[in-house]
């Protein structure tokens, strides 16, 4: 795992720049920085080495080829044997050395042969020379870039703090994109925060020669299983889920530097703690809660997964005290506003892995996108209606529409609507629009479009950005290709069975975890803002500071009485809509301050 950076065509680029390129994400790569530059092109890596450690040196070269690469790759031991046998050497055990050696057999469709993830950047000088750029199958590692204002020149960085410390760097803030972000509770790729800067989508490739740009996406397709009597049902899917799941969790285990599992208390993070257990004899697992009696505290559930599996357990608590602080710190590692409550949870949870020791965490990340685990999903699957799509778009905001009319300021809402209309109407729009095709079934284009473009920005990105923050490699297993193609041909009788919502993974888990966790009621694992945003507490205080002083930011977008209102109702009559907006404000506002420092 590492963090990776460069720079193709156009004007020289000082060493300077290039150092504090690096400088800038340091924290994701502390154990070596490294680089190759040549005519017109640097490429750059600050590696946490897990893999391989002696060796493993990056850039990677050979003849005309120089690559640098962030990730692992899961199946390289038998890519490895498989390149042996055609005539190339290898010296030492990292999983990137089968990267340019697959390139040169390949060429861009070397990525279809990977089992993992990854941001990758070639360098391919034997004929027209040119950069090239790709991205795994689920967006799990970020890629940010921008083209120079006279097209000859591009910039890339893993993360977007560091891309801006090149001189020209297009920091403009896209208005837009504030309406992007409270439609979304994060800003969607391909588009960025800022006008000219992009990020790479899942499955991408991107050519980058002459001042010319190219994009490819490349989607996985979908398993064709033998079905034991012929057609799909939930308890083959299980089986054969579980079967995918451990040969996952097996090869993500094996690393040269301690590894750990993330243990929320929850479904998924249960059974892949269960199945950690099973083929390790000494399982590390953390779980994190708040000081105090909180809502949704899932602590105790997470304790008695651990004792079933045998794990050494940490517990790790937080004092809301001290939030307002750890606010201000996670947001710098964010790059771009996002509203996951839990985020606060997550970038302190990261913290404590690393300074327990373990440089790799396991999460259970993905399940509820891939098999439909989320009420919303079946809500709007069941929903009838012609307008079926204005209240699943709501779902997916973090301030529903109709309030956002009222919210913004006659300025800001001009803006948005000469560029046709609300970020979240135009997503319920795409989503109808999609269900209408009938290419899929309509669960089916739920989860799809949840995927491939709501959930790399909102979740992985986050876990990405606060796990390196901490220089900690997070891997998830639920969104190895395996499972993703299992998932993919599985119907929507299947993944939703009656009211069992998931029910593949529900079934696959009843064999190793609590019956306890397999019949809990869904929760999500959040930030309980309703209850924190109250009077007394230090994010009522915060939030009343930095929303309602006369130098806010968000003003320029959203009407202060308006915010004032919001702040008011939250204050007499507390309520999820109201504390939930103010938090997505606070969001927005930290990382408006924190862009300027």
């Amino acid at each position: 795992m590492c963090r990776i950076y460069g720079c193709f065509g156009g004007d020289h680029v000082s060493t300077g720049t290039l150092d504090a390129v690096a400088d800038a994400m340091r924290e994701g790569g502390p154990d070596e920085q490294t680089r190759e530059h040549g005519d017109g092109w640097a490429l750059g890596n600050n590696r946490l080495a897990i893999q391989g450690i002696t060796h493993g040196h990056q850039p990677f070269t050979r003849p005309g080829l120089t690559c640098v690469f962030n990730g692992e790759i899961y199946n390289h031991r038998r890519l490895r044997a498989e390149l042996a046998g055609r005539g190339y050497s290898f010296e030492g055990d990292c999983d990137g050395d089968v990267l340019l050696p697959l390139y040169e057999l390949y060429g861009d469709a070397f990525v279809t042969r990977l089992e993992g993830m990854y941001a990758i950047a070639v360098v391919d000088q034997r004929d027209e020379p040119c950069l090239k750029l790709y991205t795994d199958h689920a967006g799990m590692k970020s890629l940010y870039y921008y083209r120079s204002a006279d097209g000859r020149r591009l910039c890339f960085a893993s993360e977007l703090r560091a891309l801006s410390r090149f001189p020209d760097f297009p920091d403009e803030i896209d208005p837009l994109a504030v309406d992007r972000y409270l439609g979304g509770k994060a800003v969607w790729g391909p588009s960025t925060v800022y006008t000219r800067v992009h990020t790479l989508q899942p499955g991408s490739a991107l050519r980058f020669a002459g001042g010319r740009l190219s994009l490819t996406r490349t989607s996985l397709e979908a398993a064709r299983p033998e079905w034991p009597d012929g057609e799909p049902t939930v308890a083959a899917a299980a089986g054969m889920l579980d079967g995918l799941l451990r040969d996952e969790m097996r090869r993500m285990l094996d690393a040269d530097v301690p590894v750990c599992v993330i243990t929320s208390g929850g479904l998924d993070s249960s059974y892949t703690t269960a199945l950690a257990a099973d083929l390790s004899s000494d399982v590390a697992s953390f779980n994190i809660a708040y000081q105090g009696d909180w809502p949704a505290d899932e602590r105790h559930f997470a304790a008695e997964v651990t004792r079933h599996c045998g794990t050494r357990h940490h517990q790790v608590l937080l004092d809301p005290a001290g939030f307002p602080a750890l606010i201000e710190r996670f947001v710098r590692h964010l790059d771009q506003p996002n509203n996951a409550p839990h985020s606060l949870s997550t970038f302190a949870l990261f913290e404590a892995v690393h300074d327990a020791g373990f440089k790799v965490a396991l999460t259970g990340d993905g399940a509820d996108e891939l098999f439909a685990g989320y009420a919303r999903f079946v809500k709007a699957d069941r929903d009838g209606a012609v307008t079926w799509h204005r209240a699943y778009q709501d779902t997916m905001a973090a301030i529903h529409t109709a309030a956002l009319e009222r919210l913004y300021t006659p300025d800001h809402l001009a803006q948005v609507t000469a560029a046709g209309g609300c970020f979240g109407n135009q997503v319920g729009d795409e989503l109808d629009r999609r269900v209408r095709s009938g290419e899929l079934s309509k669960l089916e284009t739920l989860l799809r479009y949840d995927q491939f473009e709501r959930f790399p920005y909102y979740i992985l990105r986050r876990v990405d950005h606060l796990s390196m923050a901490h220089s900690v490699e997070a891997r998830i297993p639920f969104l190895q290709p395996s499972v993703m193609r299992l998932a993919h041909a599985l119907p929507a009788h299947v993944k939703v069975a009656g009211d069992t919502v998931k029910a593949p993974v529900a079934r696959a888990a009843a064999r190793w975890v609590p019956r306890s966790v397999i019949n809990r009621p869904k929760q999500p694992f959040t930030l309980p803002v309703t209850a924190m945003i109250k009077p007394g507490e230090a994010l009522y205080d915060m939030i009343g500071d930095l929303l309602l002083g006369p130098g806010a930011r968000c003003h320029a977008y959203v009407r202060r009485q308006a915010v004032h209102d919001l702040f008011r109702t939250q204050t007499e009559t507390p309520a999820a809509h109201a504390a939930e907006s103010l938090w997505s404000l606070l969001m927005l506002e930290t990382w408006l301050t924190a862009r300027q420092l």
